[in-house]
C-alpha cells in the first residue's frame, strides 16, 4: 500500500504526542509534521503536501472549521476534538471521520482505514489534480491561497512583498530571500526588487525581461545567473 502522508494540527501538546505515537504504529502512515495552530498549518501546506490532516477544531485565532475553508475541497481531514457538539457540523464539510477525545488506538485505526479506502478508490486523474502547487499569503489578517502557476512575479516593497498574479496584486509581509527558498525551480531572482516566474516570460531584450505587459530590469549582480537560467531552457 502507498504510504499516506499526514499532518497533525493540534494545539494541545499531549494530544499531539498521542497522535504521533498512533501514526508511528501504522506502517502505511507517514508523519510529515505537527503544527500547533492553523496559521502554522497553512504555511506548512504552502510548501509540503499532506494527504491526510488530523485537525483539532478548537484552536486559538483560527478554528479547525475555519481552516478548512482555506484548503482545497478534496483535502482529506479527520477531525479531533473534545466536544461532541461539532460532530454533525464536521460531516457537513465531508470529513473522513470525527474522533472524540480521549482517542483510543482502536478508534484511530478505524478512521485511518476509512481514509485509506477512500484514497484507494479515487481515480488516478483526481489524484493527479491534487499535485497543483500553491502557497498562502497573509494579507490584512487573512490567509489568501495563491496558485503558483498564476504568479507572474514578486516585487519587493521594503519589508513587504507584492505578489503580482495574472489578475490581482497581494501585499504580504515577507523578505525576498526567505521567499525564494520556498519557490519551485521556474522562479528566479533578476533584481533586488524582483523574483519572476519563468513560465510567464514573454521575451528577454537587453537588460530587461518582458513579463506580460510589464518590463522588468535585470540587476547587474543577477545577470550571469539569469543568463544561465535562460540558457538551460534555450533550444
Amino acid at each position: 500500500m502507498t504510504k499516506i502522508s499526514c499532518l497533525i494540527v493540534e494545539d494541545e501538546p499531549n494530544a499531539g504526542q498521542l497522535l504521533q505515537d498512533y501514526i508511528a504504529k501504522v506502517p502505511y502512515l507517514a508523519l510529515k509534521g505537527t503544527c500547533f495552530d492553523a496559521l502554522e498549518a497553512l504555511e506548512f501546506l504552502g510548501h509540503t503536501q499532506a494527504d491526510l490532516l488530523f485537525l483539532d477544531i478548537n484552536m486559538p485565532d483560527i478554528t479547525g472549521i475555519e481552516l478548512i475553508h482555506m484548503l482545497p475541497k478534496d483535502q482529506k481531514i479527520i477531525f479531533t476534538t473534545a466536544y461532541s457538539d461539532y460532530a454533525i457540523q464536521s460531516y457537513e464539510y465531508n470529513a473522513v471521520d470525527y474522533l472524540l477525545k480521549p482517542i483510543t488506538f482502536k478508534r484511530f485505526l478505524m478512521a485511518v482505514q476509512k481514509a485509506a479506502q477512500l484514497m484507494n478508490e479515487q481515480p488516478k486523474t483526481a489524484a493527479a489534480s491534487q499535485t497543483e502547487e500553491y502557497l498562502f499569503a497573509k494579507s490584512d489578517k487573512k490567509m489568501i491561497r495563491v496558485n503558483i502557476r498564476d504568479i507572474v512575479y514578486f516585487e519587493a516593497l521594503k519589508e513587504y512583498v507584492c505578489i503580482h498574479t495574472k489578475d490581482r496584486k497581494i501585499i504580504t509581509y515577507k523578505r525576498m530571500k526567505e521567499l525564494l527558498e520556498k519557490l519551485p525551480a521556474q522562479f528566479t531572482r533578476i533584481h533586488n526588487s524582483y523574483i519572476i516566474n519563468g513560465d510567464h516570460i514573454t521575451r528577454v531584450e537587453g537588460n530587461y525581461v518582458l513579463m506580460g505587459d510589464k518590463n522588468l530590469p535585470i540587476g547587474i549582480s543577477y545577470r550571469d545567473a539569469f543568463a544561465e537560467f535562460i540558457q538551460q531552457r534555450a533550444l
